[in-house]
């Protein structure tokens, strides 16, 4: 998160465990993004009449449902320039400490294609860094099995 006023940020984190086989299809991980949010808010001390500005993506319908019964001005928005360049930068940094790879790996990796093909390169050693909870997921890993 990122108060475009003042720069202030927060940031969290919504674990890898819970885009996995069974914690995925209770889709924990909606409950946790929701949290995190939560948790900003709280951090930044957002006042409900702010507005906030929150990626209209899957992962945070939650939060925008939790944010609006709460009270909270809430704007769904295509997030760009620097709240995403945070967004993205914290995310480097997550895959890194992850073990994905040191820094320039990992930014080489900028779009889902290009780590989906580092992945199924190595999947015995990697495929502990993929959603495996998604549908498409056996498909693919078996798809790569027969190249």
């Amino acid at each position: 998160m990122r108060r475009v006023e003042t720069g202030e940020s927060y940031v969290g984190e919504v674990p890898l465990n819970l885009f996995r086989e069974e914690s995925f299809k209770g889709k924990g991980y909606l409950d946790r993004a929701s949290e995190v949010i939560c948790e900003g808010i709280e951090e930044l001390k957002v006042a409900r009449a702010e507005p906030i500005h929150i990626c209209s993506g899957y992962i945070l319908s939650k939060a925008r449902q939790v944010l609006d019964s709460n009270g909270y001005a809430v704007v769904n928005k295509k997030i760009a320039g620097a709240t995403q360049e945070l967004a993205e930068a914290e995310f480097i940094k997550s895959l890194v400490k992850l073990g994905v790879g040191d820094r320039t790996t990992v930014s080489s990796m900028r779009s889902f294609d290009a780590f989906l093909r580092w992945v199924l390169d190595d999947i015995g050693a990697r495929e502990r860094f993929v959603k495996t909870g998604w549908s498409s997921w056996p498909r693919l890993k078996k798809e790569e099995g027969r190249h």
